[in-house]
């Protein structure tokens, strides 16, 4: 007995210690075909750096969900069994994303018909994958949504409690992806209500400013800037992740967003500091084929041998490259966001997304998957202890 008593409480220690040593990383499954040294497929991914592995995106059809594409379930299959190499990861499927069709969403939330549809279809296509979750990344509800987002996170959580009960399995984790503009959270998030469905909340701290401005900025800085007026003194990471908590979502269910990229803008003078004129996006990466969008490998490449400036006031980084200007995080900007965010107990973090990293090590000089690998180093110290506790979640 008091053998199982002490292994009981190491348990509950060691869960604790994970609780507050969380990283989810997505997978965006479009980089397979990405060219050459780009690409980047489920068989790349190092099941041992975060603790959630987030595989992106599925789809809305006919108010059901289903994969993107037909070769998606083989990827499922093959992400899934990344859990065999280690047993902690949790697995979640992720519907929705920027470029997702936002009618598909307001018409499935729109009825409890519709929304009840969803839910069993959900657990359908969970179920026998051997996916452990479900992350909704519905960018974003309109105002007219609020009500219909609310309903579908309460209806989804208690479906999976039911379901868990009834197959004797531990139930669905159910995360969502949600904005970090005071703006949009004001309108389109019940905050308080939400947040008691939601295992984990996802803030986009990123892309607050990009090359669709017309002077450059950061585009996920932790605290405001000197420059900044109106609204955007609320436009960083900081003031984001405190009015979530502020407004009613526990501390310790909210994740950082961290972005595994840089944004870049074309100088259109003379000037290259934070606040200069620019004529819209930087160059297209070489790999990832997006004007103002530099995968974390690229921005290596672009700015080997190029001077970085730091901005004080933001704790961010930013470089120039003839008229380039690009904003982006390193060594010491990440761990200045991780210590803001274990002083604040926030739960954790995420990062977007594993294939912008450095997978062979060659760009950054860093060894393979610098920018992850950082990331999980100063987040999950305990992994090793975790691992010694079967019982442990």
């Amino acid at each position: 007995m008091w053998k199982l008593t002490l292994s009981a409480g190491l348990c509950l220690i060691f869960a604790s210690l994970a609780s507050t040593s969380r990283l989810m990383c997505y997978y965006n499954s479009k980089a397979e075909d990405r060219p050459a040294i780009g690409k980047f497929r489920v068989s790349d991914i190092d099941p041992d750096k975060c603790t959630h592995l987030i595989f992106a995106f599925s789809d809305i059809i006919k108010n059901e969900l289903v994969p993107t594409t037909v070769n998606d379930v083989q990827q499922y299959f093959e992400f899934n069994a990344l859990k065999q190499r280690n047993p902690l990861l949790r697995t979640l499927l992720a519907v929705g994303g920027e470029k997702f069709t936002t009618e598909k969403f307001r018409t499935m939330a729109g009825s409890q018909e519709n929304r009840e549809l969803f839910i069993k279809s959900v657990i359908k296509l969970l179920r026998p994958l051997k996916f452990d979750g479900l992350n909704l990344d519905w960018r974003y509800p309109t105002e007219e949504d609020k009500q219909r987002f609310t309903e579908l996170c309460k209806e989804l959580k208690t479906a999976f409690v039911d379901e868990g009960t009834s197959s004797n399995q531990k139930r669905l984790i159910l995360a969502a992806s949600v904005s970090a503009e005071r703006s949009t959270i004001d309108a389109s998030y019940d905050v308080e209500e939400i947040a008691m469905h939601l295992d984990f909340i996802n803030v986009l701290t990123f892309d607050f400013h990009g090359p669709w401005e017309s002077v450059t900025a950061h585009h996920s800085p932790l605290f405001q800037g000197s420059q900044d007026t109106g609204d955007a003194i609320y436009s960083n990471t900081a003031s984001a992740l405190e009015y979530w908590r502020d407004q009613g979502a526990p501390e310790e269910k909210l994740n950082m967003g961290i972005a595994a990229y840089g944004r870049a803008f074309s100088l259109s003078s003379n000037s290259s500091a934070v606040g200069a004129p620019a004529s819209g996006p930087g160059e297209e990466g070489c790999y990832t084929g997006e004007d103002g969008f530099w995968a974390s490998y690229e921005t290596c490449l672009y700015l080997d041998g190029v001077q970085t400036h730091f901005i004080s006031d933001q704790k961010v980084p930013y470089a120039t490259t003839e008229n380039q200007w690009v904003g982006f995080d390193d060594k010491t900007s990440i761990s200045t966001k991780i210590n803001y965010l274990k002083a604040k107990n926030f739960g954790g973090a995420f990062v977007w997304s594993l294939d912008l990293d450095d997978l062979s090590g060659q760009f950054c000089n860093q060894g393979k998957f610098p920018f992850v690998s950082q990331l999980h180093n100063l987040l999950v110290p305990g992994k090793q202890l975790v691992k010694k506790c079967p019982y442990c979640f």
